[in-house]
């Protein structure tokens, strides 16, 4: 473990600053933060549970007057990577004391909430008020100010956004100067998806909308033929769509979603993380094998067995917990899980990686096409866990948002991780190729929260409004007190080629440029098919 710098000089500069910093914070800090797949932990300096805006305003006072960095994110964090980590040695905040209803306005249907309050929990009360979130994600544990953050996101053309950053209608901040400021216009455009780097966001207001009632349609498909040419047809056609193709073994399955009325008999709720502890320890064995076991053989049964179970019902009766073929309950039940232990998710036992891409919508029937090509080149190759994964939405207003100015696709592939040193999974190269061109070709825009380093290249050119949102963070921060090693990777502040190290591929460090970035018993060659990628091999 890196050792820990003492916050004391945090508390000399409040004092100094005649501020009164009453708030808990470790100074000789031992305490560290992880993501749930436990790759990446932050070693701050100092961790802040304030449970004010006051108080948030005081640390950040304190950490400016120090010449500190401060960042925003729980201690137990839904990210992949550290976008909410502070550098080694500086200043973390989390909002587990700010989780609450600020304000709520039936008759503008508008509510206001604390950035620390979890999706969940504010759905719980919506629906009691018969009001719903236009926008639902499929893990509903996240806080509001981490989805805000990231630009977290569900799936839907029939609604204005797919993402909750865009029903918000203002937000309060606590500035890079200590200052509350409270975001509307073209600064909350600005600000909607913010990765932590504008200020601390305290508090968030969201317009919200009469509550629904959704029927699932759950089904397999063991032909992918012409998948391409009436994917969008599918999206279009519903209130919401998920899909996933299984193309090393040419099916996929869909889940359609549809509204109906609130008075509408039904209770039911999304049940896939309903998941034993037999299930769990089975899951281990698997994943394990998926590793070890040569060849690709294993993989593609995994798919199948994989597909077999997301193409038939896992939603359950929510009084008898019966499994449903056509279940109908509240929109937000349905469209996202939550887990039994919410600390403790099946993905934290048994880790999972996650490449996850938005494109331009009018380009996915491309973009599929060019995949088969790829898969062709590279036969026996499978995804065993959602296949490559589709939702969809509508233009975002936001100046980072993965949608923002176009309607987009998102394009979304999971594999099995394994700790640092360990076998990379089957077929990872195939999984890199299949990124390479489509951030290179297609245009597209990694998820903020997911991926590993060497996607976020060039980012400054995916966004016509970077430069837009880099000077509305000069105002709002002008001595960049919100910075840390994630933000200045993604503004180039820290260039990618210092991390072509060694190794560095299998650790989603970079695209290999030599062999000697690939991990031994394998060398660095083009693409099978897109010929720009660079893949160990």
């Amino acid at each position: 473990m890196k050792p820990k710098i003492i916050a004391t000089g945090l508390l000399l500069a409040g004092a100094v600053l005649g501020l009164s910093i009453g708030i808990s914070a470790n100074e000789e800090s031992t305490e560290t933060l992880s993501n749930y797949q436990d790759t990446y932990e932050c070693h701050p300096g100092a961790i802040y549970d304030p449970g004010t805006i006051e108080e948030v305003q005081q640390i950040v006072k304190a950490a400016l007057a120090e010449g500190r960095t401060v960042m925003t994110g729980n201690r137990k964090f839904a990210s992949q990577i550290d976008a909410a980590c502070t550098r080694d040695g500086q200043d973390q905040i989390t909002l587990k004391n700010m989780d609450k209803i600020v304000n709520f306005d039936a008759g503008n249907r508008t509510v206001t909430v604390q950035a620390g309050m979890r999706f969940n929990k504010l759905n719980e009360f919506l629906r009691e008020q018969d009001l719903a979130v236009n926008m639902v994600t499929e893990l509903g544990t996240f806080t509001i100010g981490g989805m805000l953050g990231s630009g977290t996101h569900g799936s839907t053309l029939a609604k204005p956004s797919n993402m909750i950053a865009d029903y918000v209608t203002q937000l309060k901040i606590v500035d890079g100067l200590g200052d509350v400021r409270v975001l509307t216009g073209e600064e909350l455009n600005a600000a909607r998806v913010n990765l932590g780097v504008l200020g601390v966001v305290v508090e968030a207001t969201i317009q919200l909308e009469p509550a629904f009632k959704v029927r699932a349609d759950v089904r397999g498909y063991r032909d992918d033929t012409g998948l391409e040419n009436i994917i969008l047809d599918i999206a279009r056609q519903n209130y919401s769509a998920n899909i996933a193709w299984f193309p090393g073994i040419g099916r996929y399955t869909t889940t359609l979603y549809n509204t109906v009325p609130l008075s509408s008999a039904g209770n039911a709720y999304n049940a896939q993380a309903d998941v034993s502890d037999i299930q769990e320890f089975f899951f281990k064995l698997l994943f394990d094998a998926l590793h070890e076991f040569p060849g690709s053989g294993l993989q593609c049964l995994a798919a199948k067995v994989r597909y077999d179970a997301r193409a038939k019902s896992y939603y359950r009766d929510s009084d008898s917990k019966k499994v449903l073929d056509h279940p109908i309950g509240p929109s937000d039940r349905m469209q996202y899980f939550t887990c039994k232990d919410p600390e403790k998710c099946i993905w934290d036992k048994l880790p999972i990686a996650l490449q996850e891409v938005a494109i331009p919508i009018e380009q996915l029937p491309n973009w599929i096409a060019d995949v088969r090509r790829i898969l062709a080149a590279q036969p026996q190759t499978c995804f065993p866990l959602n296949g490559i994964y589709f939702r969809f939405g509508k233009a975002s207003p936001s100046y980072l948002g993965m949608n923002s100015g176009r309607d987009s696709a998102y394009l979304g592939i999971e594999y099995t991780l394994r700790k640092a040193g360990e076998a990379v999974p089957k077929n990872y190269f195939v999984n890199l190729e299949i990124e390479q061109m489509s951030i290179r070709k297609y245009g597209a825009r990694p998820h903020w929260g997911k991926n590993s380093v060497a996607i976020f290249e060039d980012m400054p050119s995916r966004y016509p409004r970077w430069n837009d949102f880099l000077s509305f963070k000069q105002e709002v921060d002008p001595y960049n007190v919100f910075t840390n090693p994630f933000w200045e990777r993604v503004n180039g502040q820290d260039p990618l080629e210092n991390y072509l190290t060694p190794g560095c591929n299998a650790r989603g460090e970079c695209y290999c440029q030599t062999d000697e970035n690939c991990s031994e018993g394998t060398s660095c060659q083009a693409g099978a098919y897109y010929s720009e990628a660079r893949i160990c091999k």
